[in-house]
């Protein structure tokens, strides 16, 4: 049973009673997202969270060891601010179907694609602020031995807390805690955001790469975005022109990206390097988005309303 196929669930209490199922969040490819209100103890009425209700998957299938996978890898980072914490798994048999379901760390604005789109991060230091907590909850899943592979506005989610806005790291089905990782079966995740060495095979004797690389580049990829309000390229292939021209010249990615600050260019020629060998580390570019000015000061922030509304 696919994801379109689960049923309406929409006021469905779940996990004992406990937890009720208010309206949907949104749905992708293994599961559908809820917002839950806790219905007991303290809390109730008041506390809510976000609830994956996916299939339950068969005992000793692939899709089963998937789960548990993603949920072992995000136990083992879940205990940072920046990351989404799981909270409680449980499965249960809703209107006569058989589910899990994973409740999680409500984030009240959205994904950080949505969060752009309504105007929250117009202000370079917002943008700042932003990248800087998604390098340090990235560093931490690192430091734990655990590589997203999957980074992107969607899987970055965001809540209000007084004036502030954290953002935290989410969707870890793509992640792995291995440190070198080959491309035997195919090419999985969103290719927009991938490296050329997961998608180009520029060594053909070689087809390893690195997940850490991966995610400084994805990182990387998201904030020459961010900073000016459309993509440098399509996906890091050949074919794409305006990667090609990148591959061939660096010094093109200023024309590429007018509305970032030229500091900034000089630093995501660095990280965006096609040579994972030549990236910047991550700690060398949290250590360069805190102290270089992000936007041209003459530029508007209007640009921002139209973030990544171009089309795929």
């Amino acid at each position: 049973m696919s994801s379109q196929n689960i049923k309406n669930l929409t006021g469905v209490s779940i996990m004992n009673g406990h937890f009720k199922l208010q309206n949907l969040l949104g749905s992708g490819a293994f599961g559908t997202v809820y917002c839950a209100v806790r219905t007991s103890g303290k809390g109730a009425g008041k506390e809510k969270f976000a609830v994956k209700v996916m299939p339950r998957p068969e005992e000793k299938s692939m899709k089963k060891w998937s789960l548990d996978e993603e949920l072992r890898l995000q136990a083992t980072v879940g205990d940072h601010k920046n990351v989404v914490a799981v909270k409680e798994v449980s499965y249960e048999v809703l209107k006569g179907e058989s589910y899990a379901c994973i409740r999680m760390d409500f984030c009240g604005l959205g994904d950080f694609l949505h969060a752009t789109r309504e105007g929250l991060f117009e202000d370079e230091d917002d943008v700042r602020s932003a990248f800087l907590q998604i390098i340090e909850g990235v560093q931490h899943c690192h430091q734990r031995g655990v590589f997203h592979r999957d980074l992107k506005p969607e899987n970055v989610l965001c809540s209000k807390e007084g004036k502030n806005i954290r953002v935290r790291i989410a969707d870890f089905g793509l992640a792995t805690d291995q440190r070198v990782c080959y491309e035997a079966h195919g090419v999985y995740g969103t290719l927009k955001y991938m490296p050329p060495e997961r998608i180009c095979n520029l060594n053909a004797e070689n087809r390893a790469y690195s997940p850490e690389q991966q995610d400084v580049w994805a990182i990387a990829y998201m904030l020459a975005t961010a900073c000016n309000g459309d993509y440098p390229w399509r996906a890091a292939f050949p074919v794409d022109p305006h990667f090609k021209a990148f591959f061939a010249d660096p010094e093109v990615l200023g024309k590429r990206l007018p509305l970032a600050h030229v500091e900034l260019v000089k630093v995501l020629q660095c990280a965006l390097h096609p040579d994972p060998r030549c990236r910047l580390t991550l700690q060398q570019l949290r250590e360069q988005v805190e102290k270089i000015p992000l936007f041209k000061k003459e530029e508007k922030r209007s640009f921002f309303a139209k973030l990544f509304s171009v089309s795929d």
